[in-house]
């Protein structure tokens, strides 16, 4: 799971230092400067997640569960970002979309995806930090979690 993570946060950390190269070629380069930076943190937030997740006592399916809803939600958030700069989507964002429409269809499926994936984001998000608490709370007193 580790591995995973630090994978998936590498390769859309990747994603977002080439996204912002090309920032002013989408239809509302303020949109996809937000794409740029949510990837960018996003995948750094992963691969940290990555790199303390032996810290994390979930049993596995909320392990997974808590992976893929991160994983799952950021780039979900990051594509819908990237779907609203290219689109000029704006209905859900509407201060980086300011001044930009698009389709009602369109901008139903942008508000769609950036919302469900928030939702999931947080979600799995939520596991995690309930994942850490737990931790803490499982250990008996004296003992640190760097010997884990």
């Amino acid at each position: 799971m580790k591995r995973t993570l630090i994978v998936a946060g590498a390769i859309l950390f990747l994603i977002g230092l080439l996204q912002g190269a090309i920032v002013q070629s989408f239809l509302n380069p303020r949109m996809a400067l937000s794409a740029h930076l949510t990837a960018v943190q996003s995948g750094m937030a992963m691969m940290i997640v990555g790199a303390v997740w032996s810290a994390v006592l979930l049993n596995g399916a909320l392990a997974k569960a808590s992976q893929g809803a991160i994983v799952i939600g950021m780039y979900g958030l990051w594509l819908g970002l990237t779907l609203s700069a290219a689109t000029g989507a704006a209905e859900t964002l509407p201060i980086a979309g300011a001044g930009h429409r698009a389709a009602p269809i369109i901008e139903t499926a942008v508000s769609t995806l950036v919302l469900g994936s928030s939702g999931l984001m947080t979600v799995g998000w939520l596991l995690f930090v309930v994942g850490l608490v737990c931790l803490r709370r499982a250990l008996p007193r004296g003992v640190e979690t760097e010997r884990l």
